[in-house]
């Protein structure tokens, strides 16, 4: 069974000092060989303007953030967004998204070329083959009370919230989910 397009929802019971408590993950990616996502709720310091001018790549003033996706690739940019825009790698991520991580991307950023929906990391989450599995199942050496919670993701709880409110809005959500 296929988890694209779903959340992972970091346990409420993961301890703080864990990189992932109270995170919240889209599933962008999965098949046989592994499991990507992009952590969506972990802001950088850093402006996707400002990340722009560092690239010498033309500047827009979007008011978006630059995002932590994961500790895989830390210096890969990614873009999670609506699939009514692409570029030369964008790729289906489910539930009407795209993941894109091309400098072509960047070039058309900057001239003000943007998607209804979008959001920029560098890095991204990634889990090998079963990995996955056994984490949500609490096999050895994991434990089911650290355990994510999943469900299906939406436009609404992708980009319209932030921070801890995206965490605890993704905790409800999932919660309405498991009892419908």
């Amino acid at each position: 069974m296929s988890r694209q397009g779903q959340l992972l929802i970091a346990h409420p019971n993961l301890p703080s000092d864990n990189p992932f408590s109270k995170t919240v993950i889209y599933i962008g990616h999965d098949d046989a060989e592994g499991v990507q996502g992009l952590i969506l709720n972990k802001p950088s310091n850093y402006s996707v303007s400002e990340f722009l001018q560092r690239r010498n790549y033309p500047f827009i003033n979007s008011g978006h953030r630059m995002r932590v996706g994961g500790p895989v690739n830390s210096t890969s940019v990614f873009m999670l967004h609506s699939n009514d825009w692409e570029s030369s790698s964008s790729i289906d991520a489910g539930k009407g998204l795209s993941i894109t991580s091309d400098d072509f991307m960047l070039e058309k950023l900057g001239l003000g070329y943007v998607p209804a929906y979008w959001r920029i990391f560098v890095g991204i989450s990634a889990w090998g083959a079963g990995q996955l599995e056994m984490e949500l199942s609490g096999k050895h050496p994991y434990r089911i009370e650290n355990s994510w919670l999943t469900c299906e993701a939406n436009d609404h709880i992708v980009f319209n919230y932030d921070g801890e409110d995206q965490w605890i809005k993704a905790v409800e959500l999932s919660s309405q989910q498991m009892i419908n």
